[in-house]
């Protein structure tokens, strides 16, 4: 077995199903890398010098393994064309929805060009010089919202709510999406995250719906080399099993052990992003520990990455990653 695997090779390895070392870590850090600065994020996302300090340095604190681009579902709805209200100084910014929102107004908008500019400019220029410094060594991620996600957020309305109707927006937004994802790709990053918390409200046959809407997506992240995440939020055993027939490379689960998992699958192939629940990362030090303990053995060798089921808080304390990072690393 290899010593010296880097962290980009342990995150690409657990999806390639290599015995690894260690369990890779992969948790989703954003404006607690902010708060770690001390940088509201309204001038976090105003210069790319800024962005790229606050993620390498949080990167650096604790030694996890992949830096992502950030966790914010407004981002996407912005670039879609809803501006956003500003809110705390690490709180994630509000889409202002438009009830009535023209969704066949996504087709002609310029992802590559909006890339260019404003925050999402600011993102794709901060992961460009992340990848030249550190690509080589440490994993790259980009989080984007799913198709659900974004059309709730511009029109205001759960699709999960009223289904039969809302296919016509769904398939609109994974269109707008795959045209985000080929933006991120292009710059050689190893996952792309998908957050759809909505998903795992659908049904068996929504989600037989569904599966041929994201296909495009998911098959234009392998063919840039890259791995697909599903972070579904609090999903069921149950649920899972369907979830995985959506075609994801990986999904994120809270409260499932890696022998539940593999009788989940029931033979098909979908790696476990094994998650500790964001109240358990955030809470405290003790019971985190004591949390690990339980969670951890039976991890180690298996097609597995340790993550977390949402974002990290801002305010999680220090001491509490350095817990996660410790354990795995003995």
């Amino acid at each position: 077995m290899e010593t010296n695997l880097t962290s980009k090779t342990l995150v690409r390895g657990a999806f390639e199903g290599v015995e690894l070392q260690r369990l890779p870590f992969v948790p989703w850090v954003f404006r607690h890398a902010a708060r770690l600065e001390q940088v509201p994020l309204t001038r976090m996302y105003a210069d790319p010098t800024r962005y790229v300090k606050c993620l390498q340095n949080a990167r650096k604190l604790y030694n996890y393994d992949a830096v992502i681009s950030g966790f914010d579902p407004s981002l996407d709805a912005e670039i879609a064309g809803l501006p956003v209200k500003w809110q705390g100084d690490y709180e994630t910014p509000a889409n202002i929805s438009r009830p009535g929102f023209d969704m066949a107004r996504l087709v002609d908008i310029n992802v590559l060009g909006a890339s260019r500019t404003s925050r999402f400019g600011t993102v794709i220029e901060s992961l460009r010089r992340i990848q030249t410094v550190s690509g080589s060594s440490v994993a790259l991620a980009a989080v984007v919202s799913g198709p659900l996600t974004l059309a709730a957020n511009l029109t205001g309305h759960d699709p999960a709510r009223d289904f039969e109707a809302s296919k016509p927006a769904i398939e609109t937004a994974a269109g707008f999406i795959l045209k985000v994802v080929q933006v991120y790709c292009q710059l050689e990053l190893d996952v792309i995250a998908f957050a759809e918390s909505a998903a795992a409200k659908l049904t068996a046959e929504q989600l037989g719906w569904l599966q041929p809407v994201v296909s495009p997506i998911l098959n234009t992240v392998r063919f840039y080399n890259a791995w697909s995440v599903l972070l579904p939020g609090d999903a069921s055993p149950e649920t899972l099993g369907g979830l995985i027939d959506l075609g994801f490379d990986a999904i994120v689960a809270a409260g499932i052990d890696v022998v539940t998992w593999n009788k989940i699958q029931g033979g098909r192939t979908c790696v476990l992003g094994k998650a500790i629940p964001a109240g358990v990362l955030a809470g405290p030090h003790a019971a985190l520990q004591q949390y690990l303990k339980a969670e951890l053995p039976g991890c180690a060798g298996t097609a597995t990455f340790l993550t977390t089921d949402g974002e990290v808080p801002p305010d999680t304390p220090p001491e509490n990653i350095r817990l996660v990072v410790d354990m795995i690393s003995r």
